[in-house]
């Protein structure tokens, strides 16, 4: 299942999941079948969107079959029929197992057609000339500093808002009361999230099967404690985020999860737009092959007349706020002189690889010509369109052809390459466009791999629940990018770790309260400054604790001075000289200086410029 993605500087924004799913991978699995290593097997495929709930156990996942991929052999922007293919009926293999079973499929809505494209108009005349481009430097992204840093769950919340949490419990109440009208099943938001906050920590913490998180050998207290397994499982196999019984008629095959990433998209849009953006596939692993084509992105006759790749991002770019002041970066699977040009009209620059068919037969040295070993490595050559759209072929490792509205080939840099011959890195010569774009499209692998280092585990049967996983998977994310983000910007660099950041989260998710109304009831209803505080022992050889950033420079919490036992000041003892104070952070937990001589409490909490 490939998608198309737009990545703003670090984090993927804009429409995560509007788009027509392309049935290809357009890389390792064009070269490789599923034949080769299992054989023919038979392939599971949803017939519409109400066949999404596979019925059978929840965690059984490995007598589902895996499907054969047949690559698809026609042009990728060439719009109509593709090329044949074999025929597979729709299947979906069901399980005797009554505890496990759904009933999304008692209304089966229609199959989702494809529209009926017209004939492609007749492609424009192109002549080229040799000539470079010599466009204005776009402006550089200013992240603007925020007053303090947020927790990591408010963060988290940007995205990933109350409101999604309340629309999740709400139809997952009603999907229990329309599976059994008589069940006694209901949940709350607080359930809800921390049924969502276990997820999370699962995907740090992961073991082989659910069952292990409280088993008595393998029991993990952090989630064990939370909720039980049997309640943990029902969730899991009740919890739902659309109305089944509006399923009738539609021809949206992500019914099952619109309104979450109608959410996610429209939060993800109202992050500040950077001019730098990558397109890139995304894929999300799931056992079962489903072919997803609708959307709820209208298109324009022009857009409906182009091929597929070029749609995906022609949408994508419309949902960007500033075109003008924007280069998009993406690969050979996007890539395309149709889309090119059609963002040039909107004054839109673009970069990308592209493959030979194309690229509009431009004047360039042939590619088996610049493959031949007498031709040095760093060898370019380059023509502009008379509409201003850069074709340029450059020999590295192997020949890359890119088109480019962005940069022209000049000026010539030098980039190492190790030479097997010498048996050293040598500098080859490198256009200006093609570190451009080295440097700007890799937004989307680092995303893919942010996510992928805890990702969540999600074994199901139900193609939806992946994504929902994947849909937290990204929200985590993007919201510690934005969080180290605000961190530099105002001068902390020590900001946590994704790892930390996501348990910070589950620690705030799942106290099922904001942190900071938490502290503020308790320093509220105590009327006094208490000496209760509750502070670390100091164990020798051991490093001492240290309060979170976002906590220790946090003004709105109640960061009050309490007398306690006497230990080491946190702020100016060093090694040959420490100072002892009686005087304990109620906040922080850290033990500073407040005398005649010293104000180490002011200091610790004051913000560095």
């Amino acid at each position: 299942m490939v998608n198309g993605y737009l990545h703003r500087s670090g984090c993927v924004l804009s429409q995560l999941f509007w788009a027509s799913v392309v049935a290809a991978d357009s890389k390792s699995l064009l070269q490789l079948s599923t034949r080769i290593f299992y054989g023919k097997r038979e392939t599971v495929v949803p017939a519409n969107p109400s066949i999404s709930d596979d019925e059978g156990s929840e965690e059984e996942d490995d007598d589902v079959l895996d499907p054969d991929f047949l690559p698809s052999t026609h042009n990728l922007d060439t719009p109509g029929p593709s090329a044949k293919r074999k025929c597979v009926q729709p299947a979906v293999e069901v399980l005797d197992d009554d505890d496990d079973d759904d009933d999304d499929d008692e209304e089966p809505a229609p199959q989702a057609k494809r529209p009926t494209k017209k004939g492609k108009p007749a492609a424009r005349l192109t002549t080229w000339r040799k000539d470079d481009l010599d466009n204005a430097t776009l402006p550089e992204y200013q992240h603007c500093p925020p007053d303090f840093i947020e927790t990591p769950f408010q963060y988290f919340s940007r995205y990933f808002s109350p409101q999604v949490i309340k629309h999740i419990t709400y139809q997952t109440n009603l999907y229990a009361n329309q599976k059994n009208i008589n069940t006694s099943f209901t949940t709350t938001e607080d359930e809800m999230m921390n049924f969502v906050a276990i997820l999370m920590y699962m995907g740090i913490a992961e073991l082989p099967a659910v069952e292990d998180y409280w088993a008595m050998e393998t029991r993990v207290p952090q989630v064990a404690t939370l909720m039980s397994s049997k309640r943990f499982r029902l969730m899991k196999r009740l919890v739902h985020f659309n109305d089944n019984t509006q399923i009738t008629g539609t021809i949206d095959r992500f019914f099952k999860v619109r309104p979450l990433f109608s959410h996610l998209n429209d939060a993800f849009r109202s992050e500040p737009q950077t001019p730098k953006q990558s397109v890139d596939e995304v894929m999300i692993a799931y056992k079962g092959k489903s072919t997803l084509e609708a959307h709820g992105v209208p298109l324009t006759p022009e857009q409906t007349a182009m091929g597929v790749t070029s749609q995906i991002v022609s949408v994508l770019a419309s949902t960007m706020s500033s075109s003008t002041t924007t280069a998009i970066f993406a690969d050979n699977f996007f890539t395309s002189l149709e889309i090119v040009r059609y963002l040039k009209d909107k004054n839109c620059r673009y970069t990308g690889t592209a493959r030979d068919n194309r690229i509009g037969k431009p004047p360039l040295k042939i590619i088996k010509e610049m493959e031949n070993k007498a031709v040095p490595r760093g060898t370019y050559d380059y023509v502009t369109s008379d509409d201003g759209i850069l074709a340029l072929r450059w020999k590295d490792n192997r020949i890359v052809t890119l088109l480019s509205t962005d940069m022209g080939a000049e000026p010539i840099s030098s980039v190492y390459r190790y030479c097997s011959e010498t048996k050293r890195k040598e500098q080859v010569s490198c256009p200006a466009v093609i570190k451009s774009y080295n440097a700007n499209m890799g937004g989307i692998d680092k995303s893919d791999m942010l996510v992928h280092l805890y990702r969540t585990p999600m074994k199901s049967k139900r193609w939806y629940m992946r994504m929902f996983a994947y849909s937290v998977d990204v929200s985590l994310t993007n919201a510690w990018v934005f969080y180290r983000r605000d961190c530099k910007a105002i001068g902390f660099l020590d900001g946590l770790s994704l790892k930390n950041f996501r348990i910070q989260v589950f620690r705030e998710a799942s106290s099922q309260r904001s942190p900071t109304s938490h502290l503020r009831r308790s320093s509220a209803s105590s009327g006094s400054l208490s000496t209760s505080v509750a502070i670390p022992i100091p164990v020798r050889g051991h490093r001492s604790t240290n309060p979170a950033i976002h906590v220790r420079f946090d003004m709105s919490l109640f960061h009050a001075p309490v007398y306690t036992n006497r230990q080491t000041c946190k702020y100016c003892s060093r090694k040959g000289n420490i100072m002892r104070s009686n005087v304990v952070c109620r906040v922080c937990k850290v033990h500073l200086c407040l005398n005649a001589d010293r104000n180490c409490f002011l200091k610790y909490h004051e913000a560095v410029a």
